[in-house]
């Protein structure tokens, strides 16, 4: 029995021989092959997509995708424009916004203008914020660095404050007063992790279920309706993250009451600042629509230029490592082909669209329901709902479309290395167990509760994505690593996190260049290193201040850098682990993102031999607090 060989035996290997035959004359790698070249991965490329040009990021913000006009012609409301993206950079992430705040629904005033929409986009947590549960107005700390130089997300809600609804929820009464919100109590916390904003321009929907820029449909009161303006986008999420994160309403009187965003605004909305000439009145500069299309105007230029993903589509044949080469084949080759066929969900420039939809025309196509459960902020909307059976249904609830249930946004691949964690319950801590579990393609969840399956539309795209019969990618160990080296490292752009000078990627928060002001500014009070509000950046919370605004070097609670420091920073590493820098950041003083033997080194050719000094506080340039 054991030596027998069986039709159907036979019938598998003249299968897999067809097959490698079929891949053979694609110019394709069997799976079983470990070597790809350059040429292959580009014939690959073209022939799924149909030319590279279709997946390469314009060069200039100018060149962006844009609002149009019937006419075809960009929309001048919406245009981008350097003082305009520049504008918007700032109001992102200056806190100074954040001024709503409602005690009748438990808002704690304390809290006001301590945090921003930087508060849950960081630009080291690959624009997003870095943790499961993402926090603004309620939470203090924005990170920390630990000794093996990772930066550790750790924002959490300020110890005696209680969230008691997520933000999105509110419950209102017979007449429509608001009863309950989650939009004024004391911590601001949504239901689900928050989403990168890379690639932000090549949408024609965001939020993770759609929301923002569906189109206004008062026939189908069903519907979220959201968009009551019928605005694009980018407008439309600005809009709603306005009134969800307690800025709508009020920020522009904070705004108003600074010289340095008077003029900024002036510089960024020249026909509006006319007509404040006339009339006197600064709402017709500043106001709600001129700040939404400021911040739109800046998340659209949010976007990598420089990985090496990109070099090589521009035709740079060493830019990708030969494993990476491997895996780049793997993400474009067909899953039932050897590959895992990424591609078909993840093309375009910012890796988000369909496969041949780059162009980014579709909208439900561009929503999947992988079988994930709930984000744990869920059961907390149970609770105040009283309702066990209520459920994130994503798409669903913004379309009314029972069969939308459960589907959510594809998201862009750039930056992965930095974006956990995955999918929009969090529910995946890794890049490697998001890979493991595409290739099972079992449901973590297949219903995400108490549907009944047959209701639930798990999408075959992730169950058998090879077609029927087969469960999942297939890919073997040496595939899955070759694969994550692609995602994680073909992918990353560092000049998104930290200024590189000459790169054509920009940094998310705001740099060096960025809080470097001409004299006109300083002369209205504007400060080298710090936002106009001269609040910190994104979070303006006691603790995310000592975190962000220490003086580098000064470890040991003195106020003062000297010889005292390195004795301290040389105990902690040699004898007394127990006397931790607090912040810990604040001993990197050489700023290689470790803590070590070279830190007191580099202080001590600062003090007596004339070194360099050590660098500025994070993330800004700060002021020189060094002596």
């Amino acid at each position: 029995m054991g030596s027998s060989f069986s039709s159907k035996n036979r019938g598998r290997l003249q299968g897999v021989f067809l097959g490698s035959c079929i891949l053979c004359l694609m110019g394709l790698p069997s799976t079983a092959a470990q070597e790809v070249t350059p040429g292959q991965l580009r014939a690959l490329l073209n022939q799924r997509v149909g030319s590279l040009d279709k997946l390469r990021v314009p060069d200039r913000d100018e060149d962006l995708p844009q609002p149009r006009l019937p006419s075809g012609e960009i929309d001048p409301r919406f245009r981008i424009t350097a003082a305009k993206r520049y504008l918007g950079k700032l109001l992102f992430h200056d806190p100074i916004r954040a001024n709503a705040i409602r005690p009748e629904f438990g808002g704690v005033m304390s809290t006001a203008q301590t945090a921003s929409c930087g508060s849950c986009h960081f630009g080291d947590a690959a624009t997003k914020a870095g943790q499961v549960i993402n926090l603004a107005v309620g939470g203090e700390g924005r990170m920390e660095m630990a000794r093996d130089g990772q930066h550790v997300f750790d924002r959490a809600i300020i110890e005696g404050l209680v969230d008691a609804v997520p933000t999105p929820l509110e419950i209102t009464g017979p007449n429509g007063e608001v009863m309950v919100s989650g939009r004024f109590d004391a911590v601001d916390s949504v239901p689900r992790v928050s989403p990168s904003m890379i690639g932000f321009a090549f949408n024609n929907r965001l939020l993770l279920g759609g929301a923002a820029g569906e189109p206004y449909d008062p026939g189908n009161p069903a519907k979220a309706n959201k968009n009551p303006d019928n605005l694009p986008a980018g407008e439309n999420l600005a809009q709603l993250a306005f009134k969800a994160h307690r800025m709508a309403e009020t920020q522009n009187q904070a705004l108003q009451a600074n010289a340095i965003y008077r003029k900024l605004f002036a510089d960024a909305y020249p026909e509006e600042h006319a007509r404040y000439l006339q009339t006197g009145d600064l709402s017709d500069t500043m106001n709600e629509d001129t700040t939404i299309r400021a911040v739109a105007a800046f998340l659209r230029t949010v976007i990598t230029r420089e990985t090496p993903w990109d070099r090589f589509l521009a035709g740079d044949d060493g830019a990708l490592t030969a494993r990476r080469l491997r895996g780049g084949w793997l993400f474009a080759a067909p899953a039932g082909q050897g590959g895992g066929g990424c591609i078909s969900c993840h093309s375009g420039p910012a890796l988000n669209k369909q496969l041949g939809d780059e162009a980014g025309l579709l909208v439900e196509e561009n929503f999947r329901n992988l079988g994930l459960g709930d984000h744990p902020l869920q059961e907390l909307a149970r609770q105040v709902l009283q309702d066990p059976t209520h459920h994130d249904i994503g798409r669903g609830e913004v379309t009314a479309n029972p069969a939308h249930n459960f589907r959510f946004k594809v998201p862009t691949l750039r930056q992965l290395r930095d974006a956990a964690p995955f999918m929009h319950s969090g529910q995946i801590g890794t890049l490697r167990r998001v890979i493991e579990y595409f290739n099972a393609g079992v449901p973590l969840d297949a219903c995400a509760g108490s549907l009944s399956v047959a209701d639930c539309h798990v999408d075959p795209a992730f169950t058998n994505p090879r077609g029927p019969g087969g469960t999942g990618l297939g890919l073997n160990l040496a595939d899955i690593d070759a694969l994550l080296d692609f995602l994680e490292n073909g992918l990353y752009d560092p000049g998104l996190v930290k200024h590189i000078p000459g790169s054509r990627t920009r940094t998310f928060d705001p740099n060096l260049e960025d809080l470097t002001y001409s004299e006109e500014l300083k002369a209205l009070g504007a400060v080298d290193g710090f936002l106009p509000s001269k609040m910190a950046i994104a979070n303006d919370d006691p603790l995310s201040r000592h975190q962000m605004l220490f003086i580098r070097g000064e470890v040991n609670g003195d106020h003062r850098v000297d010889l005292a420091d390195a004795i301290f920073v040389l105990v902690f590493l040699f004898r007394d682990p127990a006397l931790e820098p607090d912040p810990m950041i604040a001993a990197d003083m050489n700023d290689d993102e470790h803590v070590d033997l070279s830190d007191p080194i580099y202080l001590l050719e600062y003090l007596f031999l004339g070194g360099p000094r050590p660098a500025a506080p994070y993330p800004g340039i700060g002021a020189d607090f060094t002596r």
